[in-house]
């Protein structure tokens, strides 16, 4: 029996082909076919090559008796100019071929045949590695598939329709229309017919639509006004939106239809046709359409499938339409015209489950508060958003300036308004269908901050606020003690990101990690590098402190820089979220932009600090791990005399803290016996200087230590009156410092600060 093609009614292409790619592909498939091929016009600078599948069926019969054949006629249609950026399309050459029952067939244009989908991801993208020959063999699968009924890769789920040719786009939850209108139906106009309150958003060539709200009996007067009101607005009025009507309509749960439709309608006389075909009731939907508003509306059908639609939880597949009535189109209460129907793409809400399994993450992070949402911290805010993260509690004093938006994760929209608020409303418009629990501030109450009921509820607290003044406070407050503690900031003029994870039980604390890393510049010369920059700086004014903010439009720094930190950061803090290490960290992102961009980052590990406090005054003291076993090593070795040595490391006065980072031994001129010791000077001055020089002036003499093999537990009259001559020396410095003298017996360490 002769086989009906719509080959036949096309015309012989007769231009020239210069493509050379296309010269290779066509002279390939001639050999496949072992004789020259006919080339004929698609349209549109596209080609149409007649061709022969060989199909492997099975022996006892295919798969449903559906009327899949040994050679399978098909058209290959190539782009002649974009050939091979863009893949051939594919489509079957049959009239009569079965493209009702079959899944992974596009729906038809132009009335003509449907295109076979025969790769799941981008066929251009497939096909950048692939020959001609690669598609006939993939093609020549997909026939014997469909023979079989192994079509379909999900056989516990329905393959909905493969669409294209969308108009636009159409933006709802998929479970909300089906659990909350088809199956509940609030509003029911009729039985299978009900409505719901769009947005249509204007773009440039074209219109799409956004969910608002479901109608009920409640809620119809106040929506149907909404919409009203914003209609009468002027255009230029800001708070106006283009609301609309939306309808839903859907087949009885008896009508259950595993047919699939090649022809979506275009018109409404094909619209009549398509509902007539699911048995879906049509009418009520005539009758409110035809008593306006005459203005494009959404009309979304549901259809019942036998099984769950693949990608989701229910068996209605959904179809979106635009309809484009007017008043032209009605007489007498009756649609009497063939008003045009677009065919909508649906893209459904993002939530916060779907975020979390794009971005490959498991969330189980409780509520956090993050303390700045400038530049950086606006950055990993909206980085920890985008994978779920929306638990969070943001506070920041200041509003969005204009300048900010070089550098911030803002836009234009939320100039003037407070940066945290801002922050939260963007977070809630990525899941508009869900509750973020995000909640924003300018601040804690006052006082509040020091209360220990303030951070119970928190797991985590973030700070990015650049501050010193407020590095300072979190370092000291005891109401976190419950709390996992990160601080981030830049500096360097950008080329350097630090972020500060304290160890448990806050031990080390975000100061002591603050002070490690000046420390360890002794022994790393970039860190050596960048301290001194910082002290040169510091000292012509030129920067405010180790670790700047970006809020002042005078500081130089731009946003992919800040972008870069951020991302870091954000990984960083993921892992810490998920894997969370007991000792402290220090993330080091170090950018490097002088002769080439580079980006290199670095991760050191800290174990807690000896924490003591003042025998003798409210001062605390914070001894960096192993340098009071190295001092109790020393006393003992120097058994009955008496020893001593110089303590290196920073006095911050404003939290009372001193910190050591390292010690010198006694000089060689010191003197010691069982009841005196005389600290010497020999070299200890070019020794400090030279640790002084390393560090930037961030480490340099902090006090001193000696030992009583005897007792007292105590200092004795003449330590006291060394006390009283450091005092002296110690206050007349450019940077005054206390007097820090500990002792050390038999019974303990005893550390004093005058």
């Amino acid at each position: 029996m002769e086989v009906m093609t719509y080959s036949s009614t096309l015309q012989k292409y007769s231009g020239e082909i210069e493509n050379p790619y296309l010269k290779d592909s066509l002279a390939s498939l001639a050999r496949l076919a072992g004789r020259n091929l006919d080339i004929l016009d698609w349209g549109n600078q596209r080609i149409a090559v007649p061709f022969e599948i060989n199909v492997d069926l099975p022996s006892l019969g295919t798969y449903g008796n559906i009327d899949i054949r040994h050679i399978e006629p098909i058209l290959i249609v190539f782009n002649i100019m974009d050939y091979p950026e863009k893949s051939p399309s594919i489509y079957t050459d049959r009239l009569d071929f079965p493209k009702n029952s079959l899944a992974h067939l596009y729906i038809a244009n132009n009335n003509r045949p449907p295109a076979i989908c025969y790769v799941r991801e981008n066929a251009d993208e497939w096909y950048a590695n692939k020959r001609i020959n690669d598609v006939i063999i993939r093609i020549s699968n997909w026939f014997r598939a469909a023979a079989v009924g192994d079509l379909s890769e999900d056989g516990d789920q329905f393959e909905p329709l493969r669409l294209e040719a969308y108009y636009s786009t159409i933006l709802y939850d998929y479970d909300m229309i089906v659990k909350k209108i088809i199956e509940q139906n609030p509003f029911p106009v009729s039985q299978n017919l009900s409505i719901a309150q769009f947005e249509q958003i204007n773009h440039e060539n074209k219109r799409s639509y956004k969910f608002i709200s479901q109608l009920t009996p409640s809620n119809f007067k106040s929506l149907l006004n909404e919409i009203q009101e914003n209609h009468e607005k002027n255009k230029e009025d800001k708070s106006k939106r283009d609301l609309c009507l939306a309808f839903v309509l859907w087949n009885d749960e008896k009508d259950v239809s595993a047919k699939y439709e090649i022809n979506l309608p275009r018109t409404w006389k094909d619209f009549v046709v398509f509902c007539q075909k699911y048995y879906i009731s049509y009418e009520h939907l005539e009758k409110l359409i035809t008593e306006g508003p005459f203005l494009p509306f959404p009309v979304i059908v549901g259809i019942k499938r036998p099984k769950s639609i693949i990608g989701y939880a229910h068996d209605f597949e959904l179809l979106n339409f635009e309809f484009n009535i007017s008043e032209n189109d009605i007489v007498d209460g009756k649609i009497s015209g063939n008003f045009s129907i677009n065919i909508l793409s649906h893209n459904q809400f993002l939530t916060i489950q779907q975020a979390e399994k794009i971005s490959d993450f498991k969330n189980d992070l409780g509520r956090s508060v993050v303390f700045g949402c400038g530049a950086l911290g606006s950055k990993i805010v909206m980085h920890l958003a985008r994978n779920g993260i929306i638990k969070l509690t943001l506070l920041d004093p200041d509003d969005v300036s204009s300048h900010n938006l070089v550098r911030h994760a803002l836009f234009a929209d939320s100039i003037g308004e407070n940066k945290a608020n801002a922050l939260k409303k963007k977070i809630n418009e990525l899941y508009p269908d869900q509750e973020t629990e995000v909640r924003s501030g300018v601040s804690f109450k006052d006082g509040l901050i020091y209360e220990k009921k303030t951070f119970e509820k928190y797991e985590w607290v973030f700070d990015f606020t650049a501050s010193e003044a407020f590095f300072n406070k979190l370092s000291v407050l005891r109401s976190l003690s419950s709390c996992k503690i990160a601080s981030a900031s830049i500096t360097d003029h950008g080329n350097l990101g630090l972020l500060y994870k304290e160890g448990v039980n806050r031990n080390p604390r975000i100061d002591d990690l603050q002070v490690y890393l000046h420390s360890s510049a002794s022994d790393i010369p970039k860190i050596s590098e960048w301290l001194n920059r910082e002290q040169f700086e510091n000292s012509n004014n030129l920067l405010v402190r180790v670790g700047i903010g970006c809020n002042s439009e005078t500081t130089l720094l731009s946003d992919e820089k800040v972008s870069s930190h951020g991302a870091y950061f954000t990984g960083v803090l993921k892992r810490e979220i998920t894997s969370y290490t007991e000792e402290g960290k220090i993330y080091i992102h170090r950018i490097t932009d002088d002769n080439h961009y580079k980006i290199e980052t670095e991760e050191m590990n800290i174990k807690p600090f000896d924490v003591y406090s003042a025998v003798n005054s409210d001062w605390e003291i914070r001894f960096k791990n192993e340098i009071l076993d190295y001092v109790k090593k020393q006393a003992n070795k120097a058994g009955k005399s008496e020893t001593g040595g110089v303590f290196l490391g920073q006095c911050n006065h404003k939290t009372k803290t001193i910190y050591v980072t390292d010690l010198l031994e006694a000089p060689s001129d010191s003197k010691g016996n069982s009841s005196i010791f005389l600290r010497g000077f020999k070299d200890l001055s070019n020794e400090i200087d030279l640790i002084n020089k390393k560090t930037g002036g961030q480490i340099g003499y902090i006090g001193e230590w000696h030992s009583h093999p005897e007792g007292p537990d105590c200092l004795s009259s003449t330590d006291m009156q060394r006390v009283g001559e450091h005092k002296i020396e110690l206050e007349s410095l450019r940077t005054p410092l206390p007097v820090f003298l500990s002792i050390i017996t038999p019974n303990g360490f005893y550390p004093y600060i005058f």
